[in-house]
């Protein structure tokens, strides 16, 4: 059995990550922040299914809040954690050119700056008996960059880069992997025709199942000489080359 948190571990992807590696009779602890009931009642769901599983509020914007919450952590399982799930996030739009200053370093703060904290407490607490493991949620977009979303693909580009500073820096002991999920979920920003047209235009013509994302980490988890990896789960969008420039014959 693993102790697992999971952050933005509520709704969306991470709440499938939860209920998926629950089911495997992992502890779960579920990171949430303004998702009240969401939480409370994936808790009650994975309860009722015996699987042990705590929830906990914070702000992963404010320091102060991911200190407070790794505090509770500690007295629920002691020094039991030994996986972390870096999946919460926001993303907005912008770009280079409308670029505010207070919403670059939210995007910095929650996307970026968090998951390094929370790893860097797993780096001191972590059992050497343990087989630890990071495992931060990034996108397809940082192996295709284009210039929509700065201030979130600055902070995701900059998440993968950190995969690989930490998979060096804490190896032997943590091994550090990315997924990068590609048109799983419509974001807020789409309507369902938009989705749908971004999903059948990747090079498989399909959405990516929302359950190959917690595939590939028990692959993650289960592979023991991986560390330092990507894992795009986006039906091959990355790859994507039909661009304006290019006629086809």
């Amino acid at each position: 059995m693993k102790t697992i948190l999971i952050t933005g571990g509520a709704k969306r992807i991470g709440k499938s990550i939860a209920e998926e590696l629950g089911y495997e009779n992992n502890r779960i602890l579920i990171h949430y922040n303004s998702s009240d009931m969401d939480a409370k009642k994936l808790q009650n769901d994975l309860i009722d299914k015996k699987i042990e599983t705590f929830i906990y509020k914070a702000d992963l914007s404010n320091e102060s809040d991911i200190h407070n919450m790794l505090d509770k952590i500690t007295k629920d399982v002691g020094q039991d954690l030994d996986t972390i799930i870096n999946c919460a996030s926001i993303f907005e739009n912008d770009s280079a050119k409308n670029i505010e200053v207070k919403n670059f370093y939210k995007h910095i703060n929650i996307n970026l700056l968090a998951p390094i904290l929370l790893s860097k407490h797993l780096s001191k607490i972590h059992r050497k008996d343990h087989d630890n493991n990071i495992i931060n949620i990034i996108d397809q977009r940082v192996m295709r960059l284009n210039p929509s979303y700065f201030s979130y693909s600055v902070s995701k580009y900059g998440l993968w880069g950190v995969t690989q500073m930490m998979a060096q820096e804490y190896s032997p002991s943590i091994r550090v992997n990315a997924v990068a999920p590609g048109p799983i979920l419509a974001n807020h920003d789409q309507s369902t025709e938009m989705f749908e047209t971004e999903a059948n235009n990747t090079p498989l013509q399909r959405q990516p199942n929302i359950k190959d994302i917690t595939n590939a980490i028990k692959f993650l988890l289960n592979t023991k000489s991986v560390t330092g990896q990507i894992i795009a789960i986006d039906s091959g969008q990355h790859l994507s080359w039909k661009t304006p420039d290019f006629i086809e014959n």
